[in-house]
């Protein structure tokens, strides 16, 4: 009886988890947005340390960074503060974001494989969307990234 009483309370415990469940005792949101030039697109998040604390520090603000284009791939730049990661070797494909080197957040406008910390995708954009979006082989440009859009697109 004891046995099946633990179960009980482990199945309810479980189940009573959700996925803004953290740590750090807030809610995660579930988009982030980038905006580039007069462009805002969002972003569906991944539950994990970074974005949690990214999300954290978008709270008191947005964070702007200038990107440059690298290995024809992805633009890529530093964010001007670390955060946590947890690195683990992967596959991209355009529209993903990455945390990088623990300051570095790259955006992928084709495909690459290293260790990253994934960050999120952006939504409902195709290859030649993306990369039109950031610019590829363009030079540089400057990123805002936000928890708020006022011109979502």
């Amino acid at each position: 009886m004891k046995k099946a009483a633990l179960l009980m309370m482990a199945a309810i415990t479980l189940t009573g988890c959700t996925k803004g469940d953290n740590s750090m005792g807030e809610t995660l949101v579930e988009k982030l947005y980038v905006t580039i030039g007069e462009v805002t697109h969002s972003v569906t998040l991944e539950d994990n340390v970074a974005t949690r604390a990214m999300v954290a520090a978008l709270r008191t603000g947005d964070i702007t960074y200038t990107a440059h284009d690298y290995g024809g791939f992805e633009k890529v730049g530093a964010l001007g503060q670390s955060f946590p990661s947890d690195d683990h070797r992967i596959g991209t494909s355009a529209g993903d974001l990455v945390l990088y080197e623990d300051d570095n957040v790259c955006i992928f406008y084709s495909s690459h494989s290293w260790s990253y910390t994934r960050i999120g995708k952006l939504d409902n954009m195709s290859a030649d969307e993306v990369r039109a979006f950031v610019r590829a082989g363009e030079g540089d440009v400057s990123i805002t990234l936000s928890i708020h859009s006022a011109n979502k697109q």
